[in-house]
């Protein structure tokens, strides 16, 4: 050690063997610290931050590859769905149907012999893009024959449909039965104010 005290760096070539050689392996664990350091750290660094991004991007292809995939089958249901709700608005009627829609019922009613005391619209009431529309029928006939009309009512091309039925007997020996009916159907009328008015 005392060997070692005594040598000037300057002199290094000078130096005996060891000692140059632990000066030797001093400095390249020196570079190489501050190479580590100063150059792989920041790479291993970004690296990482490298990685990260490819996982990411593999994570956003898949779920582009998902819905890639599943476009089709979206479309489809899509299509079925634009159809059924072009189905369903066909079925709803129009304000200048709502008179041959009576005339429909009461044809109805007649052919089934039934009587009308009443029948005539309610107020229109506003339900999101649809008008509700009351239809409001009183009339008499045999039990079988309400039955029977009631059937026609749900074949006809416009939504009918019963809601509030009430039968009473009109006498204990009689076959007859006089009904009140509170029947409704729809209005799709997306730019008109609603209506509070009788139709």
């Amino acid at each position: 050690m005392g060997d070692f005290k005594n040598l000037e760096l300057d002199e290094i070539l000078d130096w005996p063997r060891l000692p140059q050689l632990v000066m030797l392996l001093l400095a390249v664990v020196l570079i190489q610290g501050a190479g580590y350091w100063f150059y792989l750290v920041p790479k291993q660094d970004h690296l990482s931050a490298l990685i990260e991004e490819e996982q990411t991007l593999k994570s956003t292809i898949q779920i582009k590859a998902h819905k890639a995939a599943t476009l089709p089958q979206l479309k489809a249901q899509l299509d079925e769905l634009s159809e059924r709700y072009d189905y369903l608005l066909q079925q709803l009627p129009e304000q200048k149907e709502l008179a041959s829609m009576l005339a429909a019922v009461n044809e109805l009613g007649i052919k089934h012999q039934l009587s009308f005391n009443r029948m005539d619209w309610g107020e229109k009431e506003q339900q999101a893009f649809l008008y509700r529309l009351p239809l409001n029928l009183e009339l008499t006939g045999e039990y079988h024959h309400i039955g029977q009309f009631s059937q026609a009512i749900a074949q006809l091309p416009r939504i009918i449909y019963f809601e509030n039925v009430d039968f009473q007997r009109i006498s204990q020996d009689s076959q007859n039965l006089s009904v009140n009916v509170r029947a409704f159907t729809y209005q799709y009328q997306p730019d008109l104010p609603a209506s509070g008015g009788q139709q």
